[in-house]
Order: structure tokens, then sequence, then C-alpha cells
């Protein structure tokens, strides 16, 4: 079958700065092992572009290969994860072509598959994403969606939204599944009617569902973006109360010496006043990492709550801790989602309650220029991959 993939002899050349480009390849002679008992084989309808690609495409903070290998550590029966190629791709559909007997599906079943892949003695614990076992398809197991067939755990599936067309109905899931947690699940915020939440890059993929979310949810987002197109694209989706970092005087999130730049911090503060009345909020929806953690802390009121799920702009965060235990606040990590919350963000796209609208849909060739434009942030919300030509 044709995959993109990432050859495990091509990392051994590594630079020090490259980007996704240089390393994935397209493959038309990949033989995909045979299914075991709890898993499904599944011709790939259509796929969707996640950070998390471009941080195996550039193997930093970790390769991918060794992610495979601590994968296989903790699942010991996945050892035929473990090839000369790694297959990324970690928001997917299509229809199922072969499944071990389950109570739930069967070939021909049209699916949406999510991320989380977890040992089946897991499943029943209160938040399987708890489990040792846990580990990301596509970003640290193999055989993910950028190819035309992929093996998947069975309780990766869920039904796919008969409102969707195929070419869109692989790209929602990975951002959607992340921010319904973050924001709306007792694992995360937990958010009520007229909390206020500040988001982050809220034009990104992450960004327009946590809108959304937010308003479903009866809760004000206060949205952040980098420049004025982005807050013309986060209208879309239901923002009112939005922050351009190019119409601020102070840009910068550090000074030269590599202190926290507090004018920024008072300007952003005060620009959150003149939204919304008041210049602290209940909760931060947190992602970029090192440049924005301890102003997120910050922008808390006292007892607010930050969660986090990722560090595009590195991980290594420099916080003021005086900010977090005199003023009670907390920091909430969070991790995708499991099965329970996947299913109920699944409903709220098949429902129309939430709008999936990809800013852009391509081909599988088109991956990685495509993962270069989201390396540098050029881009905005989803990029929906169409593979059901192949």
């Amino acid at each position: 079958m044709k995959a993109l993939v990432i050859e495990k002899k091509n990392l051994l050349n590594i630079k020090k700065k490259w980007s996704p480009k240089e390393t994935l390849s397209l493959r038309d002679n990949i033989i995909l092992p045979e299914i075991a008992e709890n898993e499904a084989l599944v011709k790939i309808k259509s796929a969707g572009l996640n950070f998390n690609t471009v941080w195996s495409s550039i193997a930093y903070p970790v390769d991918p290969f060794a992610l495979l290998n601590g994968h296989v550590r903790r699942n010991p029966n996945d050892k035929k994860h473990l090839r000369d190629y790694f297959i990324p791709g970690s928001d997917g559909s299509g229809e199922i072509v072969k499944i071990k007997k389950n109570k739930n599906f069967k070939e021909g079943d049209e699916v949406v598959i999510h991320c989380a892949v977890i040992a089946d003695k897991d499943l029943k614990m209160k938040d399987p994403m708890l489990s040792k076992t846990q580990s990301v398809w596509g970003y640290e197991t193999n055989f993910g969606s950028f190819a035309e067939y992929s093996i998947v755990k069975i309780s990766q599936l869920i039904p796919k939204p008969k409102n969707l067309p195929w070419n869109i109905s692989g790209s929602y899931m990975l951002t959607l599944g992340t921010a319904y947690r973050m924001l709306a699940s007792v694992n995360g915020l937990d958010l009520k009617r007229n909390d206020t939440c500040f988001i982050w890059g809220a034009s990104g993929g992450l960004g327009i569902f946590a809108i959304q979310i937010c308003n479903y949810l009866g809760v004000k987002p206060i949205c952040f973006v980098s420049n004025n197109d982005k807050k013309e694209f986060c209208k879309k989706f239901g923002a009112k109360y939005i922050i351009s970092l190019s119409e601020m005087e102070n840009k910068k999130f550090f000074l030269k010496n590599g202190e926290f730049n507090t004018k920024f911090w008072s300007e952003i503060s005060t620009s959150i006043y003149s939204l919304i009345g008041t210049n602290k909020v209940d909760a931060v929806f947190e992602h970029p990492g090192a440049d924005t953690l301890a102003l997120s802390i910050f922008l808390l009121r006292r007892g607010g709550k930050v969660v986090t799920c990722a560090a595009t702009s590195g991980y290594k965060a420099k916080i003021d801790l005086r900010y977090l235990w005199m003023e009670l606040k907390q920091i909430i990590g969070s991790h995708f989602c499991n099965s329970t919350e996947a299913n109920i963000a699944s409903d709220l796209v098949a429902k129309g309650h939430v709008k999936h609208t990809p800013s852009k849909i391509i081909e599988l060739e088109d991956i990685p220029e495509n993962l270069n434009n989201i390396f540098q942030r050029k881009t905005f919300g989803k990029i929906a991959v169409d593979l059901n030509k192949n």
C-alpha cells in the first residue's frame, strides 16, 4: 500500500535544524502485519494534520522510533509496531475492512478513529487515560492515518457522524476530544455557565473547538491570536472577545535578559478588562507552553485554574510560583481524552452543536509542505487530508 513514512535510516543524518518536508517521504510498498484479536484494519478515507506530526518529523523532543520502543515496553504484545519505518497521523476516518469479533462494529462500518491506544485490561478504569499502557496512535504507535490502510484498536473506533462528508470527517477528533476534556470534563476544568476562559492560539485547530465548546457550555471565551486575519477567522466560530497581538504596544513575552515582560502582562490584563469588565479570568486554555504558562497563571483570578495539553513553543517553562501558591491557583495536565469523552465530543459534531470546517483540504502528497506551514505558524484551524481517491 501507499503511505507517508519516516524512515529510520534517515534519522541517522539528523540536523540540528530541519523541517518536516525533509523527513517525510512516500512509499508504495508497505505491507501491514496481520491484525490481532482486539484490532481492526481500516481503509482510510480522510485524515487530519496535528502538531504532533511536526514533532515526529523533526525528531524533537523525542524521535518517533524511541517513542515506539517506549510503547512496546509498556505493551509487549504490540511488537509488530517496531519497523524500519514509522507511519504518522493521529486523526482519521474510514471504512472497516477487517475486524475481529466484537459487540459494537462490523466490516463495512463507517468510523472515526480516536487516538487513545489503551490496553484492553485498563479500559474499565475510571479514567483509562491514567493507564500506563496509554499511547497516542500515529505518534507513539505505528500505522497511523497517513496511509491507505491503518491498524487500530477496536476501542479506538467511533461511529462516523452522518452529517460529515468523508473528506473532512477524519480531521476533527484529536483536537476536539482534547479541547472537550480540557474544558468540559471533570478530568479537566469542568467549566460551568458564566465562567470566563482565556484561550491561547484561538485560531488554531484546538482553539476553534475551544471557542465553540465554551459557547455551548455558556462559558465566555476570551481569545488571543497573533494577527487580525486570525481574529476574523475566529469570529466565524462564534468568538466575540478577541485580543490580537498585532494591535498591542508590547509584543514580547520575555525581555532580552530572559526576565518576564511585565508590561506585556499588564497590557493583556488591561485588554481583558476592556472586553469583559474584569482583568482576571476563571480559567486559561493553555498549550503554547514555554512562552505563555507564567502569564497564564498571572491572568487567573484567585483560585483559578490553568489546563495545559501541549508545549508548541517549548516544554521548559519558567513561572513565578508566588502567583500560584499565594493565590491558590492550580495547573491541570491534560492529554487527549478517554473513549467516553471522545464519543461525547463527537456527538456534539453529529448534532450540530460544534461546527467542523477545515481551513484547507489537501491530498496525501501535500502533507509535508503543510506541516512545514504549521511549524512556521502560518496556518488557520484544521487541515484535512482527502484520501478517498486512493
